[in-house]
């Protein structure tokens, strides 16, 4: 045989070797990574954004070039990569619990990175990625052809998909009516970036911050009187929300600029619907204060209803109050307790209210009928089950009940071990209770790693994050707009008698613990919808 032609031989086969090496393929978020059939068909109502998760294994290394086509040059679409996250496995440990434990860890495709450009990096064997498709309200409804072309080394492969867009019209997503409350941690961005807290440059991130928080509609502003909402050390006055200081003479003064700046940030991108303010009954109890007279910050310790607790709160909600009505804000301020014991929190209800009637409250945790008729913004824990006519006492009182998942649930979470499918399935839980929404605590608690790895030592990873910096997204934030879309699709059809029996259904309590019964359920409601 000849040398050219055995050559020629050779180079055949390592290119069928590089083609063969290489896969590409929509997959479905109820089982992620897996192989959707190729020309796979997708539904979708006019003025919906459809996002399709896709896969590509190779065993390059080298930049993967893409090309994305749809048959409709009025569809915008946008790509994400979905950076591979280490985490670990431990849904349902949380404190002690997870820090003594050892548990699996596994790298999650969570980073979602906008991609400018054709290219994604190319990370591991596995390169995930999403298409987000913006359909236009006024779009004819039809089947529209799509198109992904990888080239990689020489070898291509095209992944193709058919969107079929259905004659229904989805209300735009800013008329939603369903509450959002993700806690924010705005000192976890100064911190991440090395930022004076409060500077010009901190004040842009917040900026995206809440950008990003409006995304998916939230309406509540997180504020707290000293640092944050934990309050673990102790950090200069200046980083306080509300300055707090003790005067020579032992009276105290408030400088609230920086939460006026904040609240009226919040509100210039659309979150102004309440004003959520935290530490008046903290975990650690603790309570922060700028001494004049040493020029230091000092702390105290101590429960409602004490003498050193009055003394020290009474001035300021007298000085609070007068300041939200200057602003006009009292209606909708509401001042948070988070899982603290019961009969404390609603002594702390009648003593501030006391000083002011106006005053509300809201609470995360336990349900307490004696609570409820105190408490205006109530949250419950996803696996409570609120008696109808509670319920109806509490909507007849104008209040609001929401739920909220926390590192307790071992499933359903929107953790990053969560199965993807379960952040529909709690959205639309809340709606089927007749809730007015849902609560999480932490929409950017960051840790010094975070773009590489969401490992707490106390906290199961995606506990305490549902974005990451640099304005990057993550693929559980796209997930929940999309589940809240799916929420608007029923609230179109409301008064569909098919729509209550399903509603209906996602309320059987079994469907909390039994992860292939929610997914069916999850599956049924989305079949209905886009019939």
């Amino acid at each position: 045989m000849k040398k050219t032609t055995l050559l020629f031989i050779i180079w055949i086969f390592l290119g069928y070797q590089a083609q063969a090496q290489q896969s590409a393929y929509f997959t479905a978020f109820e089982d992620f990574g897996s192989e959707l059939p190729n020309k796979s068909e997708f539904k979708a109502w006019r003025n919906e954004t459809l996002i399709l998760p896709f896969l590509v294994n190779t065993d390059s290394t080298k930049g993967l070039d893409f090309q994305l086509k749809i048959k409709e040059k009025n569809v915008k679409a946008e790509v994400f990569q979905l950076h591979l996250v280490e985490g670990d496995i431990s849904a349902g440990n949380c404190g002690i619990t997870k820090k003594n434990g050892t548990f699996v860890k596994q790298m999650f495709p969570d980073r979602a990175e906008s991609i400018v450009g054709n290219s994604f990096k190319v990370e591991s064997s596995s390169t995930y990625g999403l298409v987000k498709i913006s359909i236009p309200a006024k779009l004819k409804p039809g089947k529209y052809s799509l198109s992904l072309t990888f080239e990689q080394n020489g070898s291509s492969r095209e992944i193709e998909a058919t969107i079929d867009v259905i004659a229904r019209k989805l209300p735009d997503f800013a008329e939603l009516d369903y509450d959002m409350d993700f806690w924010q941690f705005p000192l976890s961005i100064s911190t991440y970036y090395d930022l004076k807290p409060y500077s010009e440059e901190h004040w842009e991130q917040i900026a995206l911050m809440f950008e990003q928080l409006k995304g998916f509609n939230q309406t509540v502003v997180t504020t707290s009187v000293f640092y944050d909402l934990y309050n673990t050390k102790i950090k200069p006055v200046e980083e306080m929300m509300i300055q707090v200081r003790k005067k020579v003479d032992g009276s105290y003064s408030y400088d609230y600029s920086t939460f006026e700046k904040y609240v009226e940030l919040a509100a210039s991108k659309g979150i102004s619907e309440e004003i959520a303010v935290h530490n008046l009954f903290p975990w650690n109890l603790t309570y922060f204060y700028c001494d004049e007279a040493s020029a230091a910050v000092k702390t105290f310790k101590s429960e409602p209803g004490t003498e050193a607790y009055n003394d020290f709160w009474k001035p300021f909600l007298l000085d609070f109050s007068s300041y939200l009505k200057s602003k006009n804000w009292m209606d909708k301020t509401v001042f948070w307790v988070d899982e603290r014991d019961i009969n404390k929190t609603a002594l702390l209800v009648k003593y501030v209210k006391q000083i002011d009637p106006a005053f509300k409250f809201g609470y995360s945790g336990r349900f307490s009928p004696g609570l409820s008729e105190l408490v205006y913004d109530y949250s419950l824990s996803s696996n409570i089950v609120l008696d109808p006519d509670k319920l109806a006492l509490r909507k007849s009182k104008g209040f609001k009940t929401t739920y909220y998942t926390s590192c307790y649930e071992v499933q359903p979470n929107m953790l990053m071990a969560s199965n993807y499918d379960d952040i529909y399935f709690l959205v639309m839980l809340s709606r089927a209770k007749g809730y007015d929404g849902m609560l999480r605590w932490a929409f950017n608690l960051w840790s010094p790693q975070i773009m590489k790895s969401a490992i707490f030592s106390d906290l199961p990873s995606g506990d305490s994050h549902f974005v990451y910096p640099e304005g990057q997204l993550s693929l559980r934030y796209l997930i929940l707009k999309d589940a809240l879309e799916e929420v608007q699709k029923v609230d179109t059809k409301a008064n569909s008698a098919k729509t209550k029996e399903l509603l209906t259904s996602y309320t059987r309590y079994f469907l909390l613990n039994i992860e292939k019964d929610r997914l069916n359920m999850v599956s049924t409601m989305k079949n209905y919808l886009n019939d």
